[in-house]
C-alpha cells in the first residue's frame, strides 16, 4: 500500500526499474551526506547536550525514589536516548520540502520522469539514515555513561527497535511532508510545522505516555504522535512481545494512512501549479 501511495500520478513502469531508479537517488544523496563528516557535529553536538542535560534532570527527579510511573531512572535516562534519534535524525524533513514548494521548484521537478513524492522519500531517507546511525552510536555511549547497561536483552527486541525507527522514520516523511504540501494554499505554513513538532514532543519525546493523565495519554494514542517517538523507546527500555507487536502494528497502520494522505494533498495541490518547460 505505502510503495503504490509513493508512486506520482502519471508515473508508470516496471516495479524493479522504479526501486532501481529511486535507490539511485536515496544512494547518490547519502553518499553526499557522508562526503561532508562534519555536517554530522551540529546533530551530534545538540543531540549529546540534551542528553546530559536531561540525565541529570532524571537523576534530580528519581532522587529517593526507585521508580515512576513504571520506569526507573536507568530506563528514563535509555528512553530520551532513544526517543531524541528519530527526532533529530528524522525531525527536519519538513525544511527541504517546503522550500522546494515555495521557491517554484517544484513546478520543475514535476516534469522530471519520475514520481514526486517518492522521489523526494527515497532522497530524504539516505542521509536520514545515517544520521541516525551516527547519533545512535553517540547514544549508546553516552547511554553507558550516564545511564547503566543497555537494556536490550534479545535479538528479537533488537530486531523490533530497528523496525520501529524505520517506521518511525516514514511516518515522520509523510506527515512532514503534508504540512509542507499545504503552501499548494498557504505559502506561510511553517505554523503549522511548528504544531506538530510541539505534539510530537508532548506526547512521547520528552516523556513516556505513561506520565501523562490518564485522559491526556488514552486521548494521545488515538493520534500518530506516539508512534514518532514513544514506540521506539517503549520497545527498547520496556520489552513486552506482545506490546510491540501492537506498537509496531499501530506505526504500520499509521505510516499508511499518512502516506495516503500525502498522495490526496499532492493529488489536489499539483493542479494549482502549471508546469512550463523540463
Amino acid at each position: 500500500m505505502i510503495a503504490h501511495s509513493l508512486k506520482g500520478p502519471g508515473r508508470t513502469g516496471k516495479p524493479s526499474a522504479a526501486l532501481r531508479k529511486y535507490g539511485t537517488a536515496g544512494l547518490v544523496s547519502l553518499q553526499s551526506r557522508m562526503a561532508y563528516p562534519a555536517a554530522f557535529a551540529g546533530s551530534l553536538l545538540t543531540y549529546g547536550l540534551f542528553v546530559f542535560v536531561f540525565s541529570r534532570i532524571w537523576a534530580a527527579l528519581y532522587s529517593g525514589r526507585a521508580e515512576i510511573a513504571g520506569y526507573d531512572r536507568t530506563m528514563m535516562v535509555w528512553y530520551f536516548i532513544v526517543a531524541e534519534i528519530p527526532a533529530f535524525g528524522f525531525g527536519r524533513f519538513y525544511y527541504s520540502l517546503a522550500e522546494d514548494m515555495k521557491s517554484g521548484q517544484v513546478a520543475y521537478l514535476l516534469t522530471r520522469p519520475y514520481g514526486f513524492t517518492a522521489y523526494h522519500f527515497s532522497q530524504a531517507l539516505g542521509p536520514a539514515l545515517a544520521d541516525c546511525l551516527v547519533l545512535a552510536l553517540e547514544g549508546i555511549l553516552l547511554g553507558l555513561l550516564l545511564g547503566g547497561p543497555f537494556p536490550l536483552t534479545t535479538l528479537t527486541q533488537g530486531a523490533a527497535l530497528v523496525l520501529s525507527l524505520l517506521l518511525a522514520g516514514c511516518l515522520q516523511f509523510f506527515l512532514q511532508f503534508a504540512i509542507a504540501m499545504t503552501a499548494f494554499w498557504i505559502e506561510e505554513n511553517a505554523a503549522f510545522f511548528w504544531i506538530y513538532q510541539k505534539l510530537a514532543l508532548i506526547a512521547g519525546t520528552f516523556l513516556p505516555l505513561e506520565f501523562l493523565p490518564g485522559a491526556a495519554s488514552a486521548a494521545a494514542r488515538w493520534t500518530p504522535f506516539p508512534y514518532l517517538s514513544w514506540a521506539p523507546a517503549r520497545i527498547a527500555v520496556a520489552w513486552d512481545s506482545r506490546e510491540a507487536l501492537l506498537l509496531l502494528a499501530a506505526q504500520a497502520a499509521w505510516t499508511a494512512a499518512a502516506a495516503l494522505l500525502c498522495r490526496a494533498v499532492f493529488a489536489a495541490g499539483r493542479g494549482k501549479i502549471t508546469a512550463n518547460g523540463g
